[in-house]
């Protein structure tokens, strides 16, 4: 278990003083009624990103958000027009929507990119299609090779397990075009080891202690070709990647907080935000972490002040006779 003071103190300071006024955010959030910016609950607007909405063939590809390094004209992109109807259910998509003027879009718009995060594989039909495309027709020919891809399986027990395999390849095979975090959360960590190993979702569960975990998410780990492997609950954070493992407990929050539908992405949007403002891992993480529990406590945006709120009491509660426990590691 890391000390997780000296990273919410750096990553306090880090926050306050970041500008990326050049920066633009794409989003997949319903625009407001006056203007073409989203209503996502991280209010990018306080960094001084420039947020604007996810054209929709790139909603269709699976993406839920994208950052570039500098303004960028969407309006060839947001014009381009395929109808979806008859293509969602598709198992492959990718031929229905490939055609030279997207491709070409789509190139010019990933050379600008620098940030990738997907949907939930498991709940997109034909996500596995979409996304092999994307790689080797967009991706693969532009040459660029500083990307990060941050990728959400959700229950894997939902596929077919040829089709888990054949998205494993895939999410490998981004790779080579970048760093990958593959997420999952403890309980969709503990269907993907059973899936890979070949027991039956049927099948008896046996109690799991954080070493039956620990031990299982190091076997996903080396199962990928990954940059990172993040395993997330609602107490804490694990970090796998080939130059280290860490554990960061975050602070507690009541269980009707932790169940909210979009609390597991709400760490995501953490997670990739703190990896456009260039924080090293442990910042990501704690970052994400900041953002998932921020949003359970307030109902409206959250923007830079709510955050570093939200870091003051966490490294107060660091401080607590009655909570101190909670943030060191249990025996066994």
């Amino acid at each position: 278990m890391v000390n997780a003071r000296p990273i919410l103190t750096d990553l306090r300071s880090r926050i306050q003083a970041y500008d990326a006024s050049q920066t633009v955010y794409l989003s997949r959030e319903r625009p407001t009624h006056s203007s073409d910016r989203p209503v996502s609950m991280l209010d990018m607007s306080s960094f001084g990103i420039h947020e604007i909405v996810l054209p929709g063939l790139l909603q269709f590809l699976g993406i839920r958000s994208l950052t570039l390094d500098s303004p960028y004209d969407l309006t060839s992109l947001a014009g381009l027009r395929i109808d979806t109807t008859h293509i969602a259910s598709e198992r492959y998509p990718w031929i229905f929507v490939r055609n030279e003027a997207i491709i070409s879009e789509l190139r010019a718009l990933f050379s600008c990119c620098r940030t990738v995060a997907f949907d939930n594989w498991s709940s997109l039909t034909g996500a596995s299609d979409l996304w092999s495309g994307l790689l080797y027709d967009v991706i693969k020919p532009i040459r660029k090779k500083d990307l990060e891809f941050i990728f959400y399986l959700g229950d894997p027990q939902h596929r077919l397990s040829f089709q888990v395999d054949e998205v494993l390849d895939i999410i490998s095979d981004f790779s080579l075009y970048g760093k990958v975090t593959f997420a999952l959360d403890e309980s969709e960590a503990g269907k993907l080891w059973r899936v890979l190993n070949g027991i039956q979702a049927d099948a008896g569960m046996a109690d799991e202690d954080a070493s039956d975990l620990n031990r299982k998410c190091i076997s996903i780990f080396r199962t990928l070709n990954v940059t990172r492997l993040l395993v997330y609950s609602a107490s804490k954070a694990v970090l796998f990647s080939e130059q280290q493992q860490f554990t960061l407990a975050r602070m507690r929050a009541a269980p009707v907080l932790e169940m909210a539908t979009d609390a597991r992405q709400n760490f995501i949007t953490g997670f990739s935000m703190s990896l456009l403002l260039q924080l090293e891992i442990a910042h990501c993480v704690a970052f994400g972490l900041v953002v998932f529990g921020s949003f359970g406590e307030r109902s409206g945006r959250l923007d830079q002040k709510n955050l570093l709120a939200y870091i003051d009491q966490w490294i107060d509660d660091l401080e607590r006779p009655d909570t101190m426990h909670l943030y060191q590691e249990s025996p066994g």
